[in-house]
């Protein structure tokens, strides 16, 4: 499959100071954006040995520690072709575009961080005739990640059938899964560290943030350009794949699953539809990534920026 390059090595320097440029407005103009409900099953995030401000910077500290794993997770399994600087250029842009993303510390970053390394085990253990060690630190991550944030519960019914997908997923698979599922909460209850009690049930609200109506009517339009534009260009990427190496196709079809359950999970669970952003915007940038990594197309250069500028446009709208 003949590759084209898009981006080359200036649009980092671009991308990464119109990602400065629009998370220091974000602090400065933009109110942050938190779910009231946000909490896990039994833990919560700790934020209060943070202030505002450095928990601001350690959330944009994430971020470019997000955008350089993307980079390194796609080097070394080359699921987008072309430009090695096409998947963070574009990550970079849509993460930042997006205040949801941004304007506060929160979990979003954090889950996309986690599922990062779970896609590399993933990615590391296909077609492997053993993948019990990989399945069982696959759990133990989602686990712990859903004591501090109920949205990683539904994580647990993807990943398995990544493993299907991946062709790694057998009894012992199974059962490793179920033990990395159990080990930290047996743990935690062990140790003292929450208690029967600490337990509760997830809430999924369709109560909107406690942020001004007009500021999160552009954060909705954005994310809804995003999916429809990633709807179309992964089924034009389907087509190409289809006919190409099963195992960029396989993986994939892997972040288009993890994308695809945080676009309805964002639906569902409306009430805190930021924690699943920062993971939606990742797998929407690579297929946007591959829309032009894995085809020609006249111009190239002027159509990838005026996609991103969309989304820099919106969130300049957002500003005003």
């Amino acid at each position: 499959m003949k590759q084209y390059v898009t981006a080359g090595p200036g649009a980092i320097i671009f991308s990464v100071a119109a990602a400065i440029l629009m998370i220091a407005a974000t602090a400065l103009f933009i109110p942050p954006i938190r779910s009231s409900v946000e909490f896990g099953t039994c833990l919560s995030l700790p934020l209060d040995w943070l202030t505002s401000q450095s928990a601001f910077l350690f959330n944009s500290f994430l971020i470019a520690i997000a955008v350089v794993g993307a980079f390194f997770l796609n080097k070394k399994f080359s699921f987008v072709k072309g430009s090695d600087v096409l998947l963070p250029v574009t990550l970079c842009i849509l993460l930042s575009s997006n205040p949801a993303n941004t304007s506060c510390f929160s979990t979003s970053i954090i889950m996309l961080i986690v599922n990062l390394i779970c896609l590399d085990i993933m990615m590391r253990s296909y077609c492997s005739s053993n993948a019990t060690t990989q399945m069982f630190a696959v759990a133990t991550y989602l686990s712990v990640g859903s004591m501090i944030e109920y949205a990683f519960l539904p994580l647990m019914l993807v990943y398995p059938v990544m493993a299907i997908m991946t062709k790694v997923l057998r009894l012992k698979e199974i059962l490793a899964f179920l033990m990395g599922l159990v080990a930290p909460y047996w743990v935690a209850l062990g140790f003292g560290i929450v208690g029967f009690d600490d337990f509760r049930l997830p809430e999924f609200l369709t109560v909107m943030p406690d942020t001004g109506a007009d500021l999160m009517i552009f954060v909705y339009v954005s994310l809804g350009i995003m999916a429809l534009i990633s709807l179309i260009m992964t089924l034009n990427n389907a087509l190409l794949f289809y006919s190409g190496n099963t195992r960029v196709r396989t993986l994939n079809n892997i972040i288009n699953l993890l994308g695809i359950t945080c676009a309805l999970c964002m639906l569902i669970d409306f009430g805190n539809f930021e924690a699943y952003t920062s993971t939606f915007c990742f797998a929407s940038a690579v297929q946007m990534a591959n829309f032009f990594a894995i085809r020609h197309i006249p111009r190239s250069r002027f159509w990838f920026w005026a996609l991103m500028s969309l989304f820099i446009l919106i969130f300049i709208l957002s500003l005003l």
